[in-house]
């Protein structure tokens, strides 16, 4: 059987008022039955608190269901805020845990 693996790829601010979306984007490809989910955050300029909070949340709920997560393409601020929150080994689909 083939995996069946979906892209996201938000472009953007990912902040209080478009976190809300995303989570809900994750969501509903999850419950779609998918192997593998990736984000691809090339195209994202900001990433604040909200938007952290929906990708670890996302792979909390990949987590439970069995699925692969991973969160590429982080580049300049995006990176940076992703590496001081100390979630970016986590959101690329390694540890299991945040460490929190």
């Amino acid at each position: 059987m083939p995996t069946r693996v979906v892209r996201l790829a938000p472009v953007g601010d990912i902040d209080l008022p478009s976190a809300g979306l995303l989570s809900d984007t994750i969501d509903s490809a999850l419950a779609d039955g998918l192997d593998a989910l990736v984000i691809d955050l090339e195209a994202v300029g900001h990433l604040d608190s909200s938007g952290i909070t929906a990708l670890v949340f996302g792979r909390q709920a990949a987590d439970e269901r069995g699925v692969r997560y991973q969160v590429v393409g982080a580049s300049g601020p995006v990176a940076r805020v992703l590496d001081l929150t100390g979630v970016t080994a986590y959101l690329a689909g390694g540890a299991t845990s945040t460490g929190s």
